[in-house]
């Protein structure tokens, strides 16, 4: 199946000049299902399924808020250069990372007052940055706010020997009417004070205390909480019976919003949470595995992303070494 990714916008340029994403590559190459009349059935079902979930979700809030006066302390794995090597062998079972996989999920966010149509589309890179002394993988997110690229990230991840992948660093870029405007949370763990955390347990457990999924330097840190194991969630792509849940937020606003990952697949569905401030939903539409050529183009797209971090962000990926290909 060929497939492309589109470009982040003349990364590579210079910090002065104005980042102009071409239209024509405006977002990547997939393949939509068509409806029929079992999509229509299971559309059903998703539908009766978000209904059971919010009202599972408000019984779960209620408890999480009961409880949340006490607010349990948040656990922090401890990095081991031991325990990592190749950072995306697939190993996670919820978020499968190689090289190549890319994911569409579509939804809704909040654009001030209005309501728009929202896509992220993820995809593992081929780019790897040594980070904290860990060699890491790039993944890369392409969003589309009613039909324009409103922002463009990339994850430095990387999977232990046990099978959990971590966070280790971000870099964001933002724009407006297709243009680069600027860039936003820069972060690398080991510098400046900032921490990796764990992004997707190996071995989810309901009853696992709260965990830190990452320490920004300029921020108080994201955390998560396993909300449920082995459920079931139906999205516009297929249904899954084997889901985890996690919800996830600022260690200030935990319940930002629930997560949900199949086995196997990754992430299928966003559902807001009360301290979400966009609302985000996002809910799994298509799943590729791009083409060598494709993978390349992309990777290529990310390198220069990666690059123009050091120029935009010379505190934090200026003390580092650029990442490169393969």
């Amino acid at each position: 199946m060929s497939a492309t990714q589109a470009g982040v916008g003349g990364a590579g340029e210079s910090d002065g000049a104005a980042h102009f994403v071409p239209l024509a590559r405006l977002h990547p190459v997939f393949i939509m299902r068509r409806h029929s009349r079992a999509m229509l059935a299971r559309s059903f079902l998703f539908c009766l399924s978000t209904v059971v979930l919010a009202l599972t979700g408000c019984r779960a809030g209620r408890h999480a808020a009961a409880a949340g006066a006490a607010r349990p302390p948040v656990v922090r794995q401890a990095v081991r250069a031991a325990d990592f090597g190749d950072p995306a062998r697939g190993a996670n079972p919820y978020l499968p990372l190689v090289p190549g996989t890319q994911w569409v999920r579509e939804g809704f966010t909040d654009v001030g007052r209005r309501r728009v149509p929202h896509q992220v589309t993820t995809t593992v890179s081929n780019v790897y940055r040594v980070v904290d002394g860990i060699r890491t993988v790039a993944m890369f997110d392409y969003e589309l706010d009613g039909g324009q690229v409103t922002q463009t990230s990339i994850d430095y991840v990387a999977e232990d020997r046990y099978g959990n992948l971590w966070d280790f660093g971000g870099y964001t870029e933002e724009y407006q009417g297709g243009r680069y405007v600027s860039a936003t949370d820069p972060w690398l763990a080991g510098v400046n004070g900032a921490r990796a955390g764990i992004l997707v347990q190996a071995h989810p457990r309901q009853s696992s205390p709260p965990y830190a999924v990452a320490q920004p330097d300029s921020e108080a840190g994201d955390v998560g909480e396993i909300v449920a194991v082995g459920t079931h969630r139906c999205v516009p792509f297929r249904c899954f019976r084997d889901v985890l849940i996690v919800r996830e937020g600022k260690r200030s606003a935990p319940d930002n919003e629930f997560k949900y990952y199949a086995r196997s697949v990754g992430q299928i569905d966003n559902v807001p949470r009360g301290d979400s401030v966009h609302q985000d939903v996002e809910r799994l539409v298509n799943m590729i595995r791009l083409t060598p050529r494709g993978l390349a183009e992309l990777s290529a797209d990310v390198l220069r992303m990666d690059h123009h971090a050091a120029r935009t962000s010379p505190e934090i990926f200026g003390k580092v070494r650029p990442g490169r290909i393969g």
